[in-house]
């Protein structure tokens, strides 16, 4: 499998994934609201039939039933019930036996309810051709004094053809929300997807760019020794004194060799976090006047001018071999972009909560195109000139990655007439890990 169908598999399974868990999330919060909803239409209809269940074991009377629902006698099915709550007194062998007090109009919808005594105290939904009732079936016991109650089966009867179709309203409304939201979680599902896999494509473009770099970095200095190593051995008899250059270049290749895996380890451990910082006090004109001194006698052997400007007093937290290495890769890169009578500096300055280095020298300006990626691994501005140097187009990037580490920034800014300076700044205080 190659990288491009790797990702866009990637992206499927990211996809499918997050639109299955916003329609899971959809369903579930959809289904929590419609129960919570039928169980509080259902409580209010309930806590009147337990409140009608009360009032017949204490001989309260039956309701009045409202208009009559009948059109030539029977209910009509494209008109609501009006009748509310009601009571069926049933005998011991089932028959309604309270007709003349329900009334004619509301024994026509009721007539179709039957005993069945194993639901005594038991509230249930019945659906007739009448409509739809809610129920609660007692056993007045005969020692009731309401003669028409004792000892028989009182149904307490309510309609809930309203509640029902509330109900009903209520689910449709739902599921065209549920639906509506559906498809923005497709949408949503599909945006987040190609997000969340945005940053995975590009530290995996990233990393196939730096292998392959690192590679044709290898592979040069590789090359050369090799080709030198080859040409000794088509010379057994020649003496050591002969070879002198090709062994010198052997082992400026070897250096460079050296250098370039040292540079690909440390990218290695920044990537991974596996470098820790140890982060220490330092004052600031002790620390750089010691670093410093060597390259006033580099300066001196090249013809160019070096200077340095650093503050009286003042203190620092920072990683000794880190700054160290920082300071290195900046005047390194100065020199090797300077000629003779150039100049090289490096300033600090410090104020209350920040301080900065510079390191400037007034060799060739770097163009704003270069100045865009300058701090990119493996890049050059001058890729013949890099080479000449020894140079691999990493220094910049680990430098610039030191700088980060602790939290400060690094920029890089034209000289006039020409050259440029490289300015890192820090807080005197870092906040890492």
């Amino acid at each position: 499998m190659n990288s491009d169908s790797a990702i866009e598999h990637q992206r499927r399974r990211l996809f499918v994934a997050q639109l299955l868990s916003f329609a899971g999330l959809f369903i579930a919060l959809g289904l929590i609201v419609f129960v919570m909803y039928e169980r509080s239409v259902y409580r209010d209809v309930d806590q009147t039939l337990v409140q009608q269940k009360r009032k017949s074991l204490s001989n309260t009377q039956t309701m009045t039933m409202g208009r009559n629902p009948l059109r030539n006698g029977k209910p009509t099915n494209n008109e609501p019930n009006p009748m509310r709550t009601t009571l069926l007194v049933f005998n011991s062998k089932g028959k309604i036996t309270n007709q003349a007090q329900i009334g004619m109009d509301a024994y026509a919808y009721l007539q179709y309810m039957k005993l069945n005594k194993k639901y005594v105290n038991v509230k249930r939904t019945l659906t007739t051709t009448s409509g739809t009732f809610r129920t609660l079936l007692i056993k007045v016991k005969k020692s009731n004094t309401n003669s028409s109650y004792a000892g028989k089966y009182v149904m307490i009867v309510q309609n809930i053809d309203s509640q029902m179709f509330a109900l009903k309203t209520f689910r449709q409304a739902l599921i065209l929300t549920m639906v509506i939201f559906w498809l923005l979680a497709l949408a949503l599902a599909y945006w987040l997807s190609n997000r969340s896999l945005a940053p995975i494509v590009v530290a995996w473009q990233h990393q196939q760019d730096f292998v392959a770099d690192a590679a044709h970095e290898l592979r040069a200095p590789l090359a050369v020794i090799q080709s030198q190593q080859e040409a000794m051995l088509t010379k057994p008899n020649a003496k050591i004194i002969d070879q002198t250059e090709a062994i010198a270049t052997s082992l400026s290749e070897t250096k460079r060799l050296r250098q370039l895996t040292g540079d690909l380890l440390t990218i290695a451990k920044a990537d991974s976090n596996a470098v820790q910082l140890d982060i220490q006090p330092f004052e600031l004109n002790a620390y750089f006047t010691k670093m410093l001194r060597p390259y006033e006698d580099i300066a001196e052997s090249q013809d160019k001018t070096f200077s340095v400007d650093l503050p009286e007093h003042g203190n620092a937290l920072f990683d000794n071999e880190r700054m160290h290495q920082l300071t290195v890769l900046l005047l390194d890169n100065a020199f090797k972009y300077t000629a003779s009578g150039d100049q090289v500096w490096v300033k600090v300055t410090l104020s209350a909560n920040d301080w900065k280095m510079v390191v400037g020298n007034s060799g060739p300006t770097i163009s704003d195109e270069d100045k865009a990626h300058i701090f990119e691994r493996f890049y050059r501005a001058d890729k013949s000139r890099n080479r000449k140097t020894g140079g691999s187009g990493l220094g910049l990037s680990i430098g610039a990655w030191i700088v980060k580490a602790h939290r400060g920034k690094m920029t890089v800014t034209d000289v006039q007439p020409h050259g440029a300076e490289f300015t890192a700044k820090f807080p005197r205080v870092p906040k890492v890990n």
